[in-house]
């Protein structure tokens, strides 16, 4: 899979949420078949994962990855652990596969076979050690997980697939500003270019007027929004355009001249032309397979 797929597939299985606290916190090598998500809440921790030794404190998040063999060498101080052992994707087995605390020799061939593939770290390139700025928001949402785990209900099922989601989402988030510095020192900056593009869509938007919104030098304004929304200013202007335009396909009566009038095209052949190399089909196609023939029209 690649990126976009994996995204699209993930569907987790929360297999234990603990709030661990212990006063020495010491662990024999092993490896896990799935992952497990730490946050040290209190406490220093002396840990090997795989062939790097590692030094963490409070506000550091862990993630242990399926197979890698790994120890807690020694702890300092009490240590609040609070953690979760979960499947990225839906596996069949998902009702079997234990907790483990041996070494990959140590086990036997149906246990390596629960074994998951490290989609996180392969993928999304998630580390081991995760050092964010938001670690606080994560350990929230970490918080409220192992509170609704400790309680469940007939819904947890999807509580805690949305909640597993949100944490991988910030943990993402996290990792992308800690790459680029930039990215949270202008992040109300980049919601104001954002917001203007989205509320001026329809017309010619200017490069030098976004980087003045975002009070930005026009080379740092375009590197800073490509860094955070993975599409240059006009590419998302393009994205949100062919958004308005599909909704309108859908839920109006409007003709395809006036529905390219509307999101900002002078003539439907430019519409058209942008259309099908935004979206892979031509708005005509995907009007006669999505249209609400029913739908009332939309005025503006």
């Amino acid at each position: 899979m690649d990126r976009q797929q994996l995204l699209q597939a993930l569907s987790p299985y929360v297999r234990r949420a603990w709030h661990h606290k212990v006063d020495r916190m010491k662990l024999a090598p092993r490896i896990i078949f799935d992952y497990e998500l730490l946050y040290v809440e209190q406490g220093e921790l002396d840990i090997r994962i795989g062939g790097d030794s590692l030094t963490v404190f409070p506000g550091d998040l862990l993630l242990f990855k399926p197979g890698i063999e790994h120890e807690f060498v020694r702890s300092r101080g009490p240590c609040w652990m609070p953690h979760i052992h979960f499947d990225a994707l839906y596996y069949e087995d998902y009702e079997e596969v234990p907790i483990n605390f041996k070494l990959r020799a140590e086990c036997s061939q149906q246990e390596l076979s629960w074994l998951r593939p490290d989609w996180l770290g392969s993928v999304l390139e998630i580390p081991h050690l995760i050092r964010v700025q938001n670690h606080a928001e994560i350990h929230q949402e970490l918080m409220r997980l192992i509170h609704a785990y400790e309680r469940r209900d007939a819904e947890f099922p999807l509580l805690q697939k949305s909640l597993v989601l949100d944490i991988l989402y910030l943990v993402i988030k996290g990792l992308k500003a800690a790459g680029h510095g930039r990215l949270s020192l202008h992040q109300a900056a980049m919601e104001r270019a954002v917001t203007h593009i989205m509320e001026h869509y329809d017309t010619v938007i200017r490069l030098e007027d976004l980087s003045k919104t975002a009070c930005l030098s026009l080379y740092h304004f375009s590197r800073v929004f490509k860094q955070t929304y993975d599409v240059s200013p006009h590419q998302f202007q393009i994205r949100y355009r062919m958004e308005r335009a599909k909704e309108l396909m859908m839920y109006s009566r409007l003709s395809l001249s006036a529905i390219a009038e509307q999101v900002g095209y002078s003539s439907i052949y430019a519409f058209s032309k942008a259309f099908k190399s935004a979206c892979g089909i031509s708005p005509k196609k995907y009007m006669s397979t999505h249209a609400s023939m029913g739908a009332p029209e939309i005025h503006h």
